[in-house]
């Protein structure tokens, strides 16, 4: 069997053309300074095309050793590149620099494990924490600004306000053909006749019944002495007087209050003349050109955004015009009202407190129950307890109709807000600036909320129907 030799292996044509291609390789690799070769040929080495042997004569062939294909194609690639190229070392684990890929993965799953460890009720919570922060830090600072500037911010929104009322008598005039700017002095000029009006009628009412009212007021202070010393607290004539006394000492001694309290006031009227000025002034041009002012200020936001702004715009105007004249609308009946039970029971002073009704409305909620309790007290020093008792029934029943009829029909749909955010935003406004800032932060408050509630459903798809 040894002398039968090696039995050949078919194989086929595209295994014989890679095994003759491959012995190509390996015949030219042996050359010396090629690319390939991995040292020099030794004798008898395998693979070889056949050396010279120990007596120079070339050696015999030995028989052919099969290498694999992997081996073959790793060679030939290897033999590719130039000579001087050597491989590339792999880094070692701890070389990666700080800001390489494999860092800032590692640091991001870092952060990631350690957000993970925080509860989700703690993470939503910071999230909401430093928002109503920086909200909070914002509504502070603006109120701070203001404050500060108060005394041109109230009479512009007091300008806005009367601009809101009486904006429908100048469409009208220019409905009729008169042109913007006499339609604007015309609205003004009617508002200012109407105002100066009654506050002539007002001052001649109270002229002529302040010293029958003085006179009823020393004889109410005489029927309490009596009632303090023949009542039931039995007070001697002589502590009624060192209570007297007292009262004219404690006012003796703070003169000096007094007398700055004086000359505050006068600064406050002058600051009062300065505001009626402003707030005039601010009207009429809200409405001469009012439409062009608001344009302008619609120009100033980028142009992707300038239709929701108007839109939101044309809502607060709406708002604050429903809201102004339903208010003018309650106030009026609660001064009907209030008037027809002082003149039904014959008590002075009908109409100041007439007026300070009608003015105690743009206050919701307190406004009309402080002129209430004035009209009470009116009746009860100039006409007794009965007549107060009168007037008390009087001042509920218009409360009443006030809270369940006209405050439902009529402000409703222009003043959607919760009794505790009226109230809230009614002290904060006093607080703030007085007054001015009471009557002027409910219709603020009601305009926030609406052009709020207008641009978070600008912003959300309509809803399909419901197939």
């Amino acid at each position: 069997m040894a002398g039968l030799g090696r039995v050949p292996v078919r194989r086929g044509p595209r295994r014989a053309a890679a095994d003759a291609a491959a012995d190509s390789g390996a015949a030219g690799s042996a050359t010396p300074g090629s690319a390939g070769s991995a040292g020099p040929a030794t004798p008898g080495s395998a693979g070889s095309a056949g050396g010279p042997g120990p007596d120079g004569r070339p050696a015999p062939a030995g028989p052919r050793q099969r290498i694999p294909r992997r081996l073959r194609l790793a060679r030939s690639g290897a033999g590719a590149g130039p000579p001087e190229q050597e491989p590339r070392r792999a880094a070692p684990a701890g070389a990666a620099g700080a800001g390489s890929p494999a860092a800032g993965a590692t640091q991001g799953s870092t952060a990631r494990r350690a957000e993970q460890h925080v509860p989700v009720s703690l993470r939503v919570a910071s999230a909401w924490s430093w928002r109503l922060l920086i909200i909070g830090t914002a509504v502070y600072v603006l109120a701070m600004i203001v404050g500060r500037v108060r005394i041109v911010v109230i009479p512009v929104i007091a300008g806005l306000l009367i601009a809101a009322l009486i904006h429908p008598i100048a469409y009208r005039f220019q409905r009729m053909g008169v042109p913007r700017l006499g339609a604007a002095f015309a609205a003004l000029l009617i508002f200012l006749l109407l105002v100066v009006g009654a506050g002539v009628a007002v001052g001649f009412n109270a002229a002529n019944e302040i010293p029958a009212v003085a006179d009823q007021v020393s004889e109410g202070v005489d029927q309490v002495r009596d009632y303090l010393t023949d009542g039931p607290f039995h007070l001697s004539q002589g502590q009624i007087d060192n209570l007297v006394d007292d009262i004219r000492s404690s006012l003796t001694s703070n003169r000096g209050r007094v007398v700055s309290g004086v000359l505050s006031t006068a600064s406050v009227a002058a600051e009062v003349l300065t505001s009626i000025l402003v707030a005039l002034f601010s009207t009429f041009f809200f409405l001469y050109d009012g439409e062009r002012i608001w344009s302008w200020i619609v120009t100033r936001f980028p142009s992707g955004a300038e239709d929701r702004v108007r839109g939101a715009g044309r809502e607060a105007w709406l708002t604050l015009t429903g809201y102004i004249r339903g208010t003018v609308f309650v106030a009026a009946v609660d001064a009907v009202g209030i008037t027809i039970g002082l003149v039904a029971v014959g008590a002075p002073l009908v109409a100041p407190l007439a007026l300070l009704t009608f003015f105690g409305g743009f206050i919701p909620i307190v406004g009309a129950t402080v002129a209430g309790i004035a009209a009470v007290l009116v009746a009860l020093v100039s006409n007794g307890v009965p007549d107060a008792l009168i007037i008390l029934g009087v001042v509920i029943a218009v409360q009443q109709v006030e809270g369940h009829l006209l405050q439902p029909l009529v402000m409703r749909r222009a003043v959607r807000l919760h009794p505790l955010a009226i109230v809230i935003a009614l002290s904060a406004g006093g607080v703030l600036a007085g007054i001015p800032g009471a009557i002027a932060a409910v219709p603020f408050v009601a305009v926030v909320n609406r052009v709020a509630t207008y641009l978070a459903s600008a912003g959300k798809d309509p809803q399909p129907a419901d197939g």
